[in-house]
């Protein structure tokens, strides 16, 4: 398949690759594009700029999940964790070089029309769903770790946990619908991107200056040989494979941001190859060297490392003054990054319904069932969590992010942007060969990790 065979077979016009309600993501006329600039704009940032693109790219990367980094570095070694993010960071700039490279020669914007363009509708039904069910799985995590900061800073008992569950589902989910819908309008999103961005660094350098003090009295512990190169002491070798296993996946977690990216670079006015390679190489930059300060001076901030930093905190009633304010800090970002995962719902759903039929009136019923659905969800989880052992409750959106997650982030990351870069440049081409071979090492790797989650049940 070639270009002109893509571009000819798709069904959807250029429009239908957006996210918003008005005009293309993509304007060829220079006038236009300036006009643009000036009518959306905030802090002098206009919203299609290369500046906001790269802010939109790292705060749809960040997220919590890289603060459980630290951790894989005690269990699987200081220089194993390295060399395996090295790696795994190599693999995600190859795929998102592809995905970068489709980008600009096709000028679509959207990781679902993507998807039904050159696979079609079957496997964009199937990507739909599992995106759906994998994003709202994270953002049923994220209000559940805010339910935990809002009840720990203002709750000090379970008497009245059924009014203070009711009072927090009725407010969050009134400002998680507001968020959507406005962000429903991808130009606006670098205003929440900004923020999120800004927290992110916050807790950067909450942590270098804790894992400093940490370095000075922790370093016989965190720096012994045993640390360094084998902290596994007397596990069996299947058991060490399962732990590089899931050290790699949890990685491609903090990396996989591949399904809003083709939107926050087509946001980019006048994008080309040259552009779009600034932004590709400056965002990645950024979030990989703030994963490895967060993964290294997370793991000296405590004698013994928290399976996920600061977010541990919420379990405790500690009210010291660095606790409050990162528990505090910690929520604005999480409820910040609710819509920006949202995105990659609306994106699947938009496609399937199709660019015609799909109005503002449907975007904002489907976003207020969609949020209403993961608000209900975690009012009852916390009382069956309440009411029963906190281990032995099941959660079916959870249990499905732990089985099949890592498969699908496998999947969205290596072997859709390879497919589709073959699409256009070839099957035969030396990229696109080599990025097949990426991607069969890397889903072999997801099946592994299925299988690691099977045995930890």
């Amino acid at each position: 398949m070639n270009r002109e065979t893509i571009e000819t077979d798709n069904d959807l016009p250029l429009q239908e690759n957006s996210m918003d309600f008005d005009d293309n993501l993509l304007e060829t006329d220079k006038d236009e594009a300036e006009k643009e600039n000036e009518s959306i704009s905030s802090s002098f940032f206009s919203s299609n700029s290369v500046f906001c693109s790269i802010i939109n790219i790292c705060s749809s990367a960040f997220g919590a999940g890289c603060f459980s980094y630290p951790k894989f570095i005690e269990t699987t070694g200081i220089i194993n964790s390295l060399i395996i993010f090295l790696i795994i960071a190599g693999s995600i700039y190859y795929s998102l070089e592809l995905l970068r490279s489709f980008i600009v020669e096709t000028k679509y914007s959207s990781f679902s029309v993507m998807t039904k363009t050159v696979l079609g509708k079957k496997w964009l039904i199937v990507y739909s769903i599992t995106i759906f069910i994998l994003f709202l799985s994270v953002n049923i995590n994220y209000i559940n770790i805010n339910y935990s900061i809002f009840k720990t800073l203002f709750s000090k008992d379970d008497k009245n946990i059924y009014i203070f569950g009711a009072f927090f589902l009725i407010v969050t989910s009134i400002l998680e619908i507001l968020l959507c819908i406005f962000t429903s309008n991808t130009k606006k999103v670098h205003l929440i991107s900004m923020i999120i961005v800004f927290i992110f660094f916050i807790f950067i350098i909450i942590l270098i200056i804790g894992g400093i003090r940490g370095l000075n009295d922790f370093s016989s512990d965190k720096f012994s040989s045993e640390k360094f190169f084998n902290p596994f002491e007397n596990k069996k070798p299947y058991e060490i494979f399962f732990e590089i296993v899931n050290t790699s996946i949890m990685f491609i977690y903090g990396l996989a941001y591949h399904s809003t990216f083709p939107t926050f670079l087509g946001n980019v006015s006048q994008n080309n190859h040259t552009k779009s390679k600034i932004i590709t190489g400056i965002s990645f930059g950024i979030i990989c060297l703030s994963y490895l300060l967060i993964s290294f001076f997370g793991y000296l901030f405590k004698k013994v490392v928290p399976d996920i930093l600061f977010l541990e905190k919420t379990e405790t009633k500690d009210n010291n003054f660095i606790t409050i304010f990162s528990q505090v800090i910690a929520f604005l970002m999480l409820f910040g990054l609710i819509p920006l995962r949202y995105i990659c719902i609306r994106d699947g759903y938009k496609c399937l319904i199709g660019n015609k039929k799909f109005t503002k009136k449907i975007d904002i019923i489907l976003t207020i069932i969609c949020l209403l659905i993961a608000n209900i969800i975690v009012y009852l989880d916390t009382f069956e969590t309440t009411n029963t052992d906190q281990n032995s409750h099941f959660n079916i959106f959870e249990a499905f992010n732990n089985f099949f997650g890592g498969l699908l982030c496998v999947i969205i990351c290596f072997l859709l942007p390879v497919i589709n870069y073959a699409a256009i440049n070839g099957k035969t081409k030396k990229r696109s060969i080599i990025g097949y071979v990426i991607s069969v090492f890397y889903i072999l790797l997801g099946v592994s990790s299925v299988c690691y989650a099977f045995l930890k049940v």
